[in-house]
């Protein structure tokens, strides 16, 4: 009797036992989501970026953008650099074509990683709202992939043919007899585009004058204009466009029969009791 009651209570201990064990299985199994759930947070809430890092990347990137636009702006105002200029130019731009959409990925996926939740949703939202912007900008990288498409060009989109008058990040300005004329990129793809002349408009430039004795009283668009009429070496099928700018800086659009003339034209202007540098 002592031995069955033995042996029963064996059988009873092993039984509790598989039970606790089984228990405690099921209850692992039931806590594992939540474990996952756990790691995927983790994983996600962990920056692969300091800020640190973001700003010290952030900041090389944007100084080598201002560098090639300082180079840029300088080929721009000096005639360094002789028949090379011009190659050295057309280099800087294409890599500032490319460059910048570059930074703009780079430092956007650096902030995605410094949160990738929280910034990655703001990054979102700011995609979502401002999707026009970024299409008409996207539109334009590709646009300007086209070498010959350049200032001074002379352009048709859909019915509108006019001259190019600024190229901006969004789309172009163009000029026409009726004013000035502003196109997005999109809208440019969409209507598609012709390039009038296989070449630049002869000797397109932008110059900023200034009076060297600025006097109020003196309309200085008016005089230009009078003055630039008798001049032999401007293309009178291109009319010279002068704006009046700020402490009487006059910034002259003009279009010359022959890239030569355009240090003649400076000299005239020079004798004119002006001073003169080209923008363009």
């Amino acid at each position: 009797m002592n031995e069955a009651t033995t042996i029963k209570q064996c059988n009873n201990e092993i039984m509790d036992t598989i039970s606790v064990n089984i228990l405690n299985e099921l209850a692992a199994v039931v806590e594992k989501p939540e474990e996952k759930i756990g790691l995927v947070e983790r994983l996600f809430d962990k920056a692969a970026f300091s800020w640190s890092e973001f700003l010290f990347l952030g900041a090389i990137l944007v100084a080598i953008y201002f560098l090639l636009q300082l180079l840029k702006w300088f080929l721009q105002v000096t005639q360094w650099f002789g028949n090379y200029r011009r190659i050295i130019q057309t280099s800087i731009n294409s890599v500032l074509l490319v460059f910048e959409p570059i930074v703009v990925l780079l430092l956007s996926s650096a902030f995605i990683m410094l949160n990738p939740i929280y910034h990655g949703s703001i990054l979102g939202l700011v995609v979502l709202f401002g999707f026009t912007h970024i299409r008409n900008y996207v539109h334009g990288r590709v646009i300007q992939t086209n070498s010959n498409l350049a200032i001074g060009r002379e352009i048709q989109i859909g019915k509108l043919e006019g001259i190019i008058n600024t190229i901006e990040r969004l789309g172009l300005k163009i000029k026409t007899a009726k004013g000035l004329h502003y196109m997005s990129f999109a809208h440019i793809i969409e209507a598609g585009y012709v390039l009038i002349s296989g070449d630049d408009i002869s000797g397109y430039y932008q110059l900023k004058i200034i009076p060297k004795e600025p006097n109020s009283k003196i309309n200085y668009e008016r005089e230009l204009m009078d003055a630039l009429s008798a001049v032999p070496y401007l293309d009178w099928n291109h009319k010279p466009e002068i704006s009046i700018e700020d402490d009487n800086q006059i910034i002259a659009r003009v279009v010359v029969k022959d890239e030569s003339h355009i240090y003649e034209l400076m000299d005239l202007i020079n004798e004119w009791n002006y001073s003169c540098k080209i923008l363009k």
